[in-house]
């Protein structure tokens, strides 16, 4: 070959390899950048789902001082046990037990032990895993779950007070609306008040602390990790992540996990474990306890699938998974982080290896070291499927007595700031406080138009004299108004039911067929008109039937016996003749049905000072009614008497509107408001009134009561009123306003 010919065939062989060198290297960055987006993306989810998996479980926001004591000390071959308490939050401490590693060295690695359903700092298997963990070089922190040992109202082991059990099918709404706070999220942040505990002590390494759980245990260990970057390990027994939990199990688990449900997979959520905490698994093939429907096997299945898919998202993302599985053939429920296979997970992820000490080979059953103790399992676990089998790591544990343990020995009744009770106690007494603080201020009602919604009737009307006592319902995307109205002079008075229809609340066009009711002896009026409507003050119908009470009174006479009475209606227009009276001295009810309990409030019109009462029935017919009233003049602006009550139930609060002559005028009236948890027992708003009659507006200068309120849709509220002109009054009531609060 010519010296020329091999030149150029070597340059072009030089170029050829040069542009795919240049082809490699940027697929290379491509694939780099490809991974990265794919890791960004995935990491941005991260951080989304822990947001909301800590809103979900209601983790405080701010951490208080721990406040810690220790409370006495033990001593046990190799390891210590300080008995100590700690703050979670400010209505709640933590009573725990603190095991360290005799005699001390260099900072330990430590762990935390999250107990199951029952089980707290002086069960077998706490003592077990806190003894065990120290001897082999941890320091091991186990705490009081709330709702048990010195944590539960007489101090009683094995109580289960977190399951709230006496509010049966209540527990949910009260948990959403009363308590605000999820259980298992309480249980979780006290867990995570516990790492900020370890990391105050100088006896722990605190860049290797990890957690184990078991059952119930395991669901609070794994929310920690997820939630807590800083658990480097975790070992979850008895428990995995399922869709099954939002159907099966008690309600502290469901609720969350209906929640958690909505916002991610269980593959995300078993995901979100890494890469920050090396994850095992242990369970049994047969746990029956978290898989009654299939006795184990869906558990096998779910987790094997959860972990392969969470896998598959980490790889995806170019994150490097550490989550394991292990399957007990033939186990159960039992709290395996006592096993061989825990300890070695543990001391593979926490400590070098230099620091890790002989593990014994023996086992020993869990069972049969209870036993040897003089102690007994719980029935449930006492069998050898369950706790009972379990081959737990033989380290010469011993048994200790809870009040040998015990912070406060001798103390049978412990401090409610300790307790379930006592945190659930004050926590739905500050959530009340709060609800009822959104009450407590001005209302700004603002007024659409300048003009009434609804005037007296043309001259020779039924209404041609007086209008009052809008009664406004909504429904078929209509609304709907019944009003007293009469003609005459005001000593002759007799009111008959006027209707109207409006499409936005605020034109209303009366019917041709108005009156549409009337008492039907010529003399008894029909005053203040109410419908029957649920809590929230929505129309509720009975058997396809409108409900309506109304005061029936002869104006005519004076001191005129005001009676209740009802009637009903299909279609609002064609009313039935009124019933026998049902109670005397009533005007201007207010009538909700909850809970199949019809709930009444009216002016009590006995005596002066006109007073607010409460009665209840379950038929709407026959009222019980309570001794005294429920709201009274007692306010600076309030004089003579309060009437015109109008309750809707709203954020588990009951609302009241009232009216009252107000101080500075006594013709003038104006409305209150006042906030109620029970209905009886009522808190009025210091900025009452809250609406007031507008003197630039002639026709509503001095009054603005008979109302009726209305919660909307967009969480706003409307009020339809009566009004009055300046005196001397013809028409003693002249039209019906209307104003729309948007409250924030």
């Amino acid at each position: 070959m010519h010296k020329h010919v091999f030149q150029k065939n070597f340059h072009r062989m030089i170029n050829r390899l040069l542009l795919i060198s240049v082809l490699l290297i940027t697929a290379a960055c491509n694939r780099a950048d490809h991974n990265r987006g794919k890791q960004s993306s995935w990491t941005e989810r991260v951080v989304f789902l822990r947001q909301q998996m800590s809103e979900i479980l209601t983790l405080p926001v701010e951490r208080i001082p721990l406040d810690a004591t220790i409370h006495r000390v033990n001593y046990g071959e190799g390891y210590r046990i300080e008995s100590i308490t700690y703050a979670s939050e400010s209505n709640s401490r933590v009573t725990a037990l603190l095991y360290l590693p005799e005699p001390a060295g260099k900072p330990a690695p430590a762990i935390v032990v999250a107990c199951g359903h029952g089980g707290s700092k002086s069960s077998f298997y706490a003592q077990y895993a806190g003894q065990l963990y120290a001897k082999l070089g941890f320091v091991c922190l186990i705490h009081d779950t709330i709702g048990e040992e010195e944590r539960e109202i007489d101090g009683k082991m094995g109580a289960r007070g977190h399951d709230l059990y006496y509010l049966g099918d209540k527990n949910p709404e009260f948990v959403r609306t009363k308590l605000k706070r999820m259980v298992v999220g309480k249980i979780v942040w006290d867990l995570i008040r516990g790492i900020d505990y370890l990391e105050t002590r100088s006896e722990v390494d605190k860049d290797h602390i990890g957690i184990v759980g078991y059952s119930l245990g395991g669901a609070t260990a794994g929310c920690v990790a997820m939630v807590d970057d800083r658990i480097k390990t975790a070992v979850i027994s008895g428990w995995h992540f399922s869709e099954r939990y939002t159907r099966v199990g008690k309600y502290c688990t469901r609720l969350p996990y209906i929640e958690f449900d909505k916002i991610m997979g269980f593959d995300e959520m078993t995901a979100l474990l890494a890469p920050h905490a090396a994850t095992l698994f242990l369970c049994g093939t047969k746990d029956a306890v978290i898989d009654p429907d299939e006795g184990g096997a869906a558990v096998v299945r779910e987790l094997k699938t959860n972990i392969a898919e969470a896998d598959s998202i980490l790889k995806n993302a170019g994150i490097k998974s550490a989550i394991a599985m292990e399957f007990i053939p033939g186990g159960g429920h039992r709290p395996y982080f006592l096993s061989h296979s825990s300890v070695m997970w543990l001391q593979d992820h926490l400590m070098q290896p230099k620091d890790r000490r002989l593990v014994p080979e023996a086992t020993i059953s869990f069972g049969e070291w209870v036993d040897s103790q003089g102690k007994e399992i719980e029935e449930l676990y006492n069998t050898e499927r369950n706790e009972r089998g379990l081959q737990a790591v033989d380290y010469g544990v011993i048994y200790r007595e809870p009040e040998q343990l015990a912070c406060f020995p001798g103390k049978h009744k412990p401090d409610p700031i300790f307790t379930m009770m006592g945190w659930v106690n004050t926590t739905v007494e500050a959530v009340l406080q709060e609800k009822i603080s959104r009450w407590m201020k001005p209302q700004q009602w603002i007024r659409d138009s300048d003009l009434p919604v609804l005037s007296l009737g043309t001259h020779g009307s039924f209404d041609d004299m007086h209008i009052l006592s809008p009664c406004v319902t909504f429904e078929n995307d209509k609304y709907y108004m019944w009003y007293s109205g009469s003609r005459g002079a005001v000593e002759q008075r007799v009111f008959k039911l006027g209707y109207a229809i409006s499409s936005d609340g605020i034109n209303f066009k009366k019917a041709g067929v108005s009156p549409v009711f009337e008492f039907g002896d010529g003399s008894h009026s029909v005053l203040t008109p109410t419908l029957l409507r649920k809590p929230d003050g929505s129309l509720l119908r009975e058997e396809e039937n409108l409900r309506m009470w109304f005061t029936a009174a002869d104006l005519t006479q004076p001191n005129a016996l005001h009676t209740l009475h009802e009637t009903y209606s299909v279609d609002g227009i064609h009313w039935s003749s009124p019933s026998p009276a049902q109670l005397e001295n009533v005007y201007a009810p207010t009538i909700i049905k909850e809970d199949d309990i019809y709930k009444m409030w009216y002016t009590d019109v006995t005596s002066e000072p006109w007073t607010i009462r409460y009665v209840q029935s379950n038929d709407g017919k026959k009222w019980d009614i309570i001794d005294d009233p429920v709201v009274v003049i007692d306010q600076e602006w309030e004089i003579g008497r309060l009437f015109y009550p109008a309750v809707l139930k709203i954020g588990g609060l009951y609302v009241m509107w009232y009216g009252s002559y107000w101080h500075e005028q006594y013709l003038n009236t104006a409305l209150g408001c006042a906030i109620s948890e029970d209905g009886i027992s009522w808190k009025k708003n210091p900025d009452n009134p809250v609406f007031c009659p507008d003197p630039t507006h002639f026709w509503e200068s001095h009054y603005t009561t008979s109302q009726s309120v209305m919660a909307l849709g967009d969480g706003s509220y409307r009020i339809w009123y009566a009004s009055r002109k300046e005196p001397p009054h013809v028409n003693k009531y002249f039209a019906i306003g209307t104003a729309k609060w948007d409250r924030e």
